[in-house]
């Protein structure tokens, strides 16, 4: 990060001391080490001498890496990165905004602080019963599977209205690719056999690929688009983004057939190898900075040039992602290397990330492990634990999926329905005292504890999940496209699929059983290998017939086809859905 003349202090006790004992208004940076505008940011506005008098002056200022404490940039993020939001000392919002130049930051910064002194009684007023309200328990309602029907048909309007017909995509400029609105998108039409879904992933997912969003000379893709037919980026490039749309382009791949689709995932899978990751040690990088110059070039002219840094941290949760996404590719592109990477990733994040309090920290530098007990690592984190177990067939992988749910639900359950993100913390600052749902990551954790039902029968997974599910009905609205990963969950909780392999584990039968189950298109499928020898109990619960020959039995709608020809438990599994 560039070197300003503000003397930044850390998001601590001492800082937060600081101010309320002189008195004086919080300045808080929110940056993150691959934003453009984070970096003109210091090498203008906080590397001006005057600006710097005036904030060491008139404020107490505070810097996060937005990456590092997403908690803390949920709460005060002021529209994009850099988020620049003034506070009172004790933490709660006066005003912001996103990057300020020299000029308008000197007046403003007079302002806010004048403002501050002279209304500082009234604020603290206002803010009280700002709390009040927001603490008030909301309570949700217990609802039906119509009621839910309507929310997928809701969330499929707003999917198809805000679609580009012209470019792909979704709105206008800038761009964002939107990747659960197409997972959601591709579903729709693979349970409804919408065409017009289906063309939505096809136009959109060809438009970006041949775009300026995707790198065509290292592969991967951009963070976004500025303009409306994705022809100029916004040039970094992100772990998470690229773990999503690796699923995009993988699943789009499983659905088409088109080859397109699978050299985009091979790009994406190749551009990760070669600068995002650890190959050595396991481990997803979490992004690459932006260089305009540098990605202007052909890959003959990049050779003599130094590439935009690369920041080394592990992030737990964009790991876990990216896991999940090379575990799908190990399956669909029939490549083992990618499952060896992905699982020695899951075993390194354990041993390096996995604490005594039982739960994921949230990233990794320097090899130490920072931030426990995130709600976004455990749900990503028990999701890959959960497609590990699948893969592999490794008991221990579901035994610590289950024992990160046990954290979620003993930590960071609201007995209203649904997951905190952080931790209760006596002694919190600021905005941090007030806990948030999110709902991308309430959205994942029903989709982990329906999964976890399916393959343990613990009833208390399922009634986590539907309690979580009626708790969002009332406002995933308000999150427009947004709401997509929501739809995800609720079709997890209407139509999922149990896949129940029954034979032994050594038998030839029983794993091309089990590459055919993983390979065929069918995000809400979980697959299972019941061995006789290792598996008796959940087999007498299930009432499976034990015979000498290896037989799948895929569940749906509470009906279950037993397939004894593992060539045909593909085309089972993808007619089942249509009711055939």
């Amino acid at each position: 990060m560039t070197k300003t003349k503000v003397s930044w202090l850390p998001w601590n006790k001492e800082s937060f001391r600081k101010a309320i004992e002189q008195d004086k208004p919080i300045l808080l940076g929110i940056s993150a080490v691959w934003c453009h505008w984070c970096h003109v940011m210091d090498e203008t506005t906080y590397s001006d001498s005057e600006v710097a008098r005036l904030v060491e002056e008139l404020f107490v200022p505070i810097r996060v890496d937005r990456d590092q404490r997403p908690d803390i940039d949920k709460r005060y993020n002021m529209g994009g990165w850099p988020s620049t939001a003034f506070l009172t000392p004790d933490g709660e919002v006066l005003t912001g905004g996103t990057y300020i130049p020299p000029q308008q930051m000197m007046v403003l910064l007079e302002h806010v602080s004048l403002t501050y002194q002279k209304e500082k009684g009234n604020l603290k007023s206002r803010i009280t019963e700002l709390q009040q309200k927001m603490l008030k328990p909301q309570v949700s309602p217990v609802l039906g599977s119509d009621v839910f029907q309507s929310v997928v048909d809701a969330l499929t309007l707003e999917v198809a209205s805000r679609f580009d017909s012209v470019y792909g995509g979704f709105g206008v400029a800038p761009k964002f690719p939107h990747s659960e609105a197409l997972r959601l998108a591709l579903l729709i039409h693979h349970l409804e056999g919408k065409p017009a879904a289906l063309s939505i992933v096809k136009k959109t997912l060809t438009a970006m690929e041949s775009g300026g969003i995707y790198d065509t000379e290292e592969g991967g893709f951009f963070r976004y688009s500025t303009t409306r037919d994705w022809s100029i980026p916004h040039y970094e490039k992100m772990c998470e983004d690229n773990a999503k749309l690796l699923v995009n382009y993988l699943e789009a791949y499983q659905v088409t057939g088109e080859q397109s689709f699978k050299d985009t995932s091979k790009g994406i899978l190749a551009y990760i190898n070669a600068k995002l990751s650890d190959q050595k040690n396991g481990g997803f990088y979490g992004s690459q900075d932006a260089d305009e110059v540098y990605y202007k070039l052909s890959l003959k002219e990049r050779k003599n040039k130094t590439p935009p840094k690369i920041d080394t941290t592990i992030f737990v949760n964009w790991n876990a992602m990216m896991v999940s996404a090379y575990l799908l590719a190990s399956v669909v592109l029939e490549e083992s290397s990618y499952q060896k990477f992905a699982l020695r990733t899951v075993e390194s994040l354990l041993e390096r990330a996995f604490n005594s309090n039982k739960a994921m920290s949230h990233y990794i530098l320097e090899g130490k492990s920072h931030l426990s007990g995130l709600l976004a690592d455990q749900v990503y984190m028990t999701k890959c634990l959960i497609d590990c177990y699948q893969v592999s067939l490794e008991r221990k992988f579901l035994d610590k999926a289950e024992q990160l749910a046990e954290f979620m639900l003993g930590n960071l359950w609201d007995s209203n329905g649904g997951f905190h993100d952080r931790l209760e913390e006596s002694g919190a600052f600021g905005a941090l005292k007030l806990l948030d749902k999110p709902l991308e990551e309430n959205s994942v954790a029903v989709d982990v504890l329906l999964r976890l039902y399916s393959l343990t029968g613990n009833q208390k997974y399922f009634d986590a999940a539907k309690k979580t599910l009626e708790f969002f009905a009332s406002n995933y609205q308000r999150h427009g496209l947004m709401g997509a990963v929501y739809g995800l969950a609720v079709e997890m909780h209407l139509h999922s699929m149990q896949i129940h392999i029954v034979g032994s584990r050594k038998d030839g039968v029983t794993s091309r059983f089990l590459n055919e189950s993983l390979k065929a298109y069918n995000p809400l499928k979980v697959v299972e290998v019941l061995d006789p020898e290792h598996e008796k109990d959940r087999l007498k619960g299930l009432r499976y017939p034990v015979t000498d020959v290896p037989t799948a039995y895929v569940c749906f709608g509470g009906i279950c086809k037993s397939v004894e020809d593992p060539e045909k438990v593909a085309e089972v599994i993808r007619g089942e859905v249509h009711g055939n």
